[in-house]
This record gives structure tokens, sequence and C-alpha cells, in this order.
């Protein structure tokens, strides 16, 4: 049976509400698509009543009955440019399980979603955290409209297996891209980089291990040797928002592991606050749930 998922992706998830957001989630969708030569499958839930204010409050039986077809035709109305392998799914049900079983039952390599707006105003929306829990594969969170392919991409890195997978597979997707790879963290006993000694030792530390975390990647050389490697002292949502802010990054990469909720949220809580703070796009690359098995594209 043949590896799942791929990379670069063979086939494509959009989950959308219909909303202006997922406008834009669906014009980098069909970008990305064309950029790969991927089949984009699009999926919209009509239980998200929001999508559908027309009939918000009433039960399914009592709307019109070809409301599939007018959902589909306004997707396709929306596609600018060619979109040859396209197929789009209205189903009816919860939004979450339905996205999931979408994902398994097309076998997609990928998951694009709307970001959240300020007011959650839609059932799509409150399924994101969740959909990064429970997702066998990567997501896409995309914030700003597309003008063209990723162009400066930042990378987290945390030193974990997690964030070089992340990492190798960011160059993978987009190997003609810019990359900087930033460690961030917070920095605890303060008072201590009062000794200037200290400080330089340490520093020295953490530009050694990034030096090594780049090294050990399996990417290219050619690569390799143009990547931007930074160390910052801060919240790491904080440090990757600025770098965006000031540098013009347009996607954000960060490695997942999958734990439980708590664990997620508390202790390794950095990635649901990362893409709410981060105003590029946001890609988080699903860890492998079987490390003998290798998922990419023979």
């Amino acid at each position: 049976m043949q590896a799942w998922p791929t990379t670069p992706p063979r086939k494509i998830l959009l989950a959308t509400d219909l909303s202006g957001r997922s406008d834009r989630a669906l014009d980098r969708a069909v970008q990305l698509s064309e950029e790969w030569g991927a089949e984009l499958n699009v999926i919209h839930v009509l239980g998200d009543s929001s999508a559908n204010p027309d009939h918000r409050g009433l039960p399914s039986r009592r709307w019109p009955p070809d409301m599939a077809a007018v959902v589909e035709r306004q997707i396709r109305d929306d596609i600018s440019g060619a979109c040859p392998e396209l197929h789009v799914h209205v189903e009816e049900g919860a939004v979450l399980p339905s996205i999931l079983e979408a994902v398994r039952r097309e076998r997609a390599d990928l998951v694009i979603v709307a970001g959240r707006s300020p007011k959650p105003f839609s059932s799509l929306e409150k399924t994101i955290d969740e959909l990064f829990r429970r997702c066998p594969v990567s997501v896409l969170v995309v914030k700003r409209r597309p003008h063209g392919g990723y162009h400066e991409i930042l990378v987290g890195e945390d030193f974990t297996d997690e964030a070089r997978r992340g990492f190798e597979i960011a160059i993978r997707l987009f190997p003609e891209a810019a990359f900087t790879l930033m460690h961030a963290h917070e920095v605890a006993y303060a008072s201590l980089y009062l000794n200037t000694q200290l400080s330089e030792d340490f520093s020295e530390m953490e530009r050694a291990a990034i030096r090594e975390s780049l090294a050990r990647a399996s990417i290219p050389d050619d690569i390799r040797k143009r990547v931007t490697t930074l160390i910052e002292r801060g919240p790491p949502e904080a440090m990757l928002s600025n770098h965006v802010r000031e540098r013009g990054a347009d996607l954000t990469v960060i490695g997942t592991y999958e734990r439980g909720r708590i664990f997620h949220m508390v202790v390794g809580g950095q990635g649901p606050r990362i893409v709410q703070a981060v105003p590029s796009d946001v890609l988080m690359v699903r860890a492998d749930r079987d490390a003998g098995r290798t998922p990419d594209r023979d």
C-alpha cells in the first residue's frame, strides 16, 4: 500500500465555512494545488448554520432540497483560474468529525483552514484547536490573502525531533524560499545574565546547538548554506511575531507532536499560542505516527 501522507501533497483538503476569511484560504489552496499539481478537495459542512444565514435556526429538513448544489456552485464560482483537479464535498453533520472523516476517506496529505476572526463566529473556527490535536496530517492556517507562493519562511526551533521534521518538510515543500531558523525561549534566572562571562558562555552554547541542529537536518547542502539562524530571548510567540512583522515573513512553520490536550495546552502549549499570535500563515507539521514509516513520495 502506498505510504500516506506524501510530500509534496498529492491531495489537499480545504475546510471552508464560506466566510470572507475562508476565501483567502481557498485562494491559497488553489495556488498550492497548482504549484504541486495536487488534487484539491473542498469540504463544507451544512451543520455550520452561520454559513447559511437565511436558514439559521432551522432544522436541516427545512432547508431547500438543493442546498448542497447552491453551496457547491458558490465554491466553484469563488475560484479564480483553472483548478482541474477540484472535488467539492457538501456534507451534513458535526464539523470536526466530518472534516476528520474526509481527511481519512480522501487520504488528504494536507488540511487547509482559515485563521480565526477576532471574535469566533462559526463552528469551523471553534474546531481549529481540536483539529490540531486530532488531525492525522499537517494543517495550514491561512491568515493573509496570497500574492504568489511563499517566499520568506520562518521556522520555529526547539531542538526536538518534531521541530527538525517541520523544518525538513517545509524545505521540501518550498525549496525556492528563503528560510530563517529561530530558537526563541524565555530566560529563567535572568539575573544570572548580569555576569557577562556566564551570559556569553550560555549564548555560545545556544549558537552551537542551533548550528548542530541545522547540520543534522536532512536537507540539500545548497539550501543549508543559505539558511539564516537566530537566537532570541523572550516568549516564542512574541519573538516569532516580531520577526514576521519586521522582516515580512509570509509563512511560519512549527513542528507538532501527538500528546493529550492537557499536555499540549499547558505544558507544551506554544503551538496554539503561536498560531493565534503570529500574523503570517502558519503551517503545523504533524509528527510521524510511525517512526519506521517513510511518508514521502517515491
